[in-house]
C-alpha cells in the first residue's frame, strides 16, 4: 500500500474514532440510565451492571457506524481541501480516481466490521443483556433480601434482613404480612434461607417467633408463638415469572428471516422480524453509498476552491436526510413487501443518482 493511502486511511480512522466515541457516548448513556434503575431495584452487583452496559455497545455501534463513516469522510475531505493537500496530490500526478482508492479500502473494511457487528455481535450482546435482565427480574431473593433495608416486593408484604451471606443465608429476618389488615402476621427469625426454584419461592425461617393479630378474639391483642423452623412461601401472591421471548434486536439474521417458533409472540411480530432482517442486509450497502456520495460531492468542489463550508453543511444535511428516510422505511417495511423492497432501493437509488449527477465531473474514471 502506498504512503498516500496509509496517510489518508490513518486520517479516516482517527476521524471515525472521534465521531463514533462522541455518538456512542450519548447513545450508550441513555441505555445505561435505563438499565441503572432496574439494576438498583434488583440489587445487581457492579460486575453484572458493567457487563450489561458493555453488552449493548455492539448494537449501538452497528446503528451509528454508517453515519459516522460518512461524517468522518466529509471531515477528512474538507480538511484536505483547506490544507491544500488535495491540490498537492493532484499536482503530483495522482488522479481523482486514484485518490478514491484509500477511501474505498477504508469503506470496505468498515463494511466488513458492520457485517460482523450487525449480524453477530449485536444480537449476541442484546441476547446476553436480555438473559441477564430476565434472571435479575426472576431472582426474587435479590429484590427481597437486601442488607439493612426494608423492601416491599408485593402489596401488603414487608421484608427486612439485617445481613445477607454469600451462601444465600440471612440473619435478622423480619417478614410482615399485612394482606389482611384484620389478621396481620409478623415473622421474626435469627436466621433464614431463601430458595427459588422455577416459580416456587420460599423462605425457611430458623429459631424465631410468629406474632399473629386475630380479629376473632373478643379481647383482640397479639398471639405470639415460638418456632425452631418455619416456611414462608411468596409464590401464592408474587407475580409469575415472565416468559423469555427474544425481540428483533436479540435475534440473528436467520431467526429474523426464518423464525422457527410458532408461538403467539412470534406470529404477532413476524412482519417486524422480516423488516428488521432485511434492514440489516440493506444496511450493509450504506457505508459504500454514503462514503462514495461524500467523495463525489466534495472532491471536485473542494479542489475548485468554492465555498467549502456551505458545501460541507449541505453534504452533512443530505447524509442525515438519507438516515431519516431509512428510519421511516424500516417502519414502512413492516406493512408488506413494497416497504421491504424500498429498503434495498434507497441505497442503490442514491448510489446511481450520485454517479449519474456527477458523471460529467468524473473525467477521472478514464484516468489511471
Amino acid at each position: 500500500m502506498a504512503s498516500i493511502d496509509k496517510y489518508i486511511i490513518k486520517k479516516l480512522f482517527i476521524s471515525l474514532l472521534i465521531v463514533c466515541i462522541a455518538m456512542l457516548s450519548l447513545a450508550w448513556l441513555t441505555q445505561v440510565l435505563r438499565m441503572l434503575d432496574e439494576a438498583i431495584l434488583r440489587g445487581a452487583s457492579i460486575p453484572i451492571f458493567l457487563s450489561l452496559t458493555i453488552s449493548v455497545l455492539p448494537n449501538i455501534l452497528s446503528q451509528i457506524l454508517p453515519l459516522g463513516l460518512f461524517i468522518s469522510t466529509v471531515f477528512v475531505l474538507n480538511n484536505m481541501g483547506k490544507d491544500n493537500e488535495s491540490i498537492i496530490i493532484l499536482s503530483s500526478g495522482i488522479s481523482n480516481f486514484r485518490t478514491l482508492r484509500p477511501f474505498a479500502v477504508f469503506t470496505l473494511m468498515m463494511s466488513v466490521l458492520l457485517m460482523i457487528l450487525s449480524l453477530y455481535l449485536a444480537p449476541a450482546g442484546m441476547r446476553y443483556s436480555k438473559l441477564k435482565m430476565h434472571e435479575l427480574k426472576n431472582d426474587i431473593s435479590s429484590t427481597i433480601l437486601r442488607d439493612g433495608l426494608f423492601s416491599m416486593p408485593a402489596k401488603g408484604l414487608t421484608v427486612y434482613a439485617k445481613s445477607k451471606e454469600k451462601d444465600n443465608s440471612i440473619t435478622g429476618v423480619l417478614v410482615h404480612d399485612n394482606r389482611d389488615p384484620e389478621n396481620s402476621i409478623t415473622y421474626t427469625a435469627k436466621k433464614g434461607l431463601f430458595f427459588n426454584e422455577k416459580n416456587d419461592s420460599k423462605l425457611i425461617l430458623i429459631d424465631g417467633t410468629i406474632q399473629h393479630k386475630n380479629s376473632l378474639k373478643p379481647s383482640g391483642g397479639i398471639t405470639t408463638v415460638k418456632f425452631e423452623r418455619n416456611e414462608y412461601s411468596f409464590s401464592e401472591f408474587l407475580p409469575e415469572s415472565e416468559n423469555f421471548n427474544l425481540d428483533s434486536s436479540q435475534r440473528y439474521l436467520g431467526e429474523l428471516l426464518f423464525p422457527k417458533e410458532e408461538s403467539a409472540y412470534v406470529l404477532k411480530r413476524i412482519n417486524n422480524f422480516l423488516a428488521v432482517g432485511h434492514h440489516k442486509l440493506a444496511q450493509l450497502l450504506h457505508p459504500i453509498t454514503l462514503s462514495l456520495f461524500a467523495f463525489c460531492f466534495l472532491i471536485n468542489k473542494i479542489q475548485s476552491r468554492k465555498n467549502t463550508t456551505l458545501i460541507t453543511i449541505s453534504a452533512i444535511a443530505i447524509g442525515f436526510t438519507f438516515q431519516i428516510i431509512d428510519f421511516f422505511l424500516l417502519g414502512f417495511a413492516q406493512s408488506g413487501i413494497v416497504g421491504i423492497v424500498a429498503l434495498y432501493v434507497l441505497p442503490f437509488l442514491c448510489l446511481f443518482s450520485v454517479l449519474a449527477f456527477y458523471r460529467e465531473n468524473f473525467e477521472f474514471l478514464n484516468k489511471a
